[in-house]
């Protein structure tokens, strides 16, 4: 692709970078991009094309501020929802060089980005269950567990994402882990009550490696050693509050049985 005239880029006005920033803004955040690659990113398009920005970024807002050309533009970007989306990431990722290298029109982009934002996951949702069960699988294999683990593994973790989805309409995140986690919990005891032999912890965590913070938590300690330390501790915090979420729904299908068999022995 033809990289576009000097004349073009002289036409473009501050408002047109603003509103790619804004939207190049929605959705890294909304996709699970870390706070300072986010800065970074914006901080390169304005530089390509001729513009001075100032970004500074949270996990929920994001303030720009585009100087050049005798006009300075102060926006506030929010965003309400949240989740972590690689694939759109990468053609994010991909969009930016395209227009970092002045290859594309910002005002092309900035319907481009619109485009992506609204696609759908390139994988039917049976995929992305399966793989729920995949991941159990394969933690339990990993440590030894026995045959009918294994298969075990593959229900709770399959049981794990139809939950999730079940449970996770509107915004209603850590509620959704909060029973998805009593679930998963509920049958790995109730599956250790017919078979003794079955490790019921390794069945637990096989069930919920799919939930596990991972990401949220590479991200806050990368941001945390680039002294974004706001957006780190952010993160961070929202990383511990799910696995706490996690840990009571366990706690609380175990305490249950606890009592349970308590009051049936008395």
């Amino acid at each position: 692709m033809a990289q576009l005239t000097d004349t073009v880029i002289e036409r473009v006005s501050p408002r047109s970078l603003v509103d790619l920033l804004m939207e190049t803004c929605r959705v890294a955040i909304e996709c699970g991009c870390s706070s300072n690659r986010i800065e970074m990113l914006v901080t390169r398009l304005g530089e390509a094309w001729g513009f001075s920005v100032e970004a500074a970024a949270l996990p929920t807002a994001v303030w720009l501020s585009v100087r050049g050309r005798g006009h300075q533009i102060v926006e506030l970007v929010r965003v309400s929802k949240w989740g972590i989306d690689l694939n759109k990431l990468a053609a994010l990722s991909d969009l930016v060089d395209q227009v970092e290298t002045r290859q594309m029109h910002l005002d092309e982009a900035v319907e481009r980005l619109k485009a992506i934002s609204r696609e759908p996951s390139p994988y039917p949702k049976f995929i992305t269950i399966l793989a729920g069960g995949g991941s159990a699988f394969a933690l339990v294999a990993a440590s030894n567990g026995r045959g009918y683990e294994l298969l075990a593994a593959f229900i709770l973790g399959t049981l794990c994402q139809l939950s999730l989805r079940f449970f996770s309409e509107g915004n209603r995140k850590y509620l959704a882990e909060f029973f998805t986690a009593m679930l998963v919990a509920g049958g790995a005891a109730g599956l250790s009550t017919f078979w003794s032999e079955i490790n019921m912890p390794r069945l637990i965590v096989g069930g919920l490696i799919s939930l596990a913070p991972g990401l949220p938590f590479v991200n806050a300690m990368h941001e945390v050693a680039q002294k974004n330390l706001v957006s780190g501790a952010a993160r961070l915090l929202e990383a511990v509050v799910t696995a706490i979420t996690l840990a009571f729904g366990v706690a609380a299908v175990l305490g249950f049985a606890q009592f349970v068999e308590k009051w049936s022995i008395n």
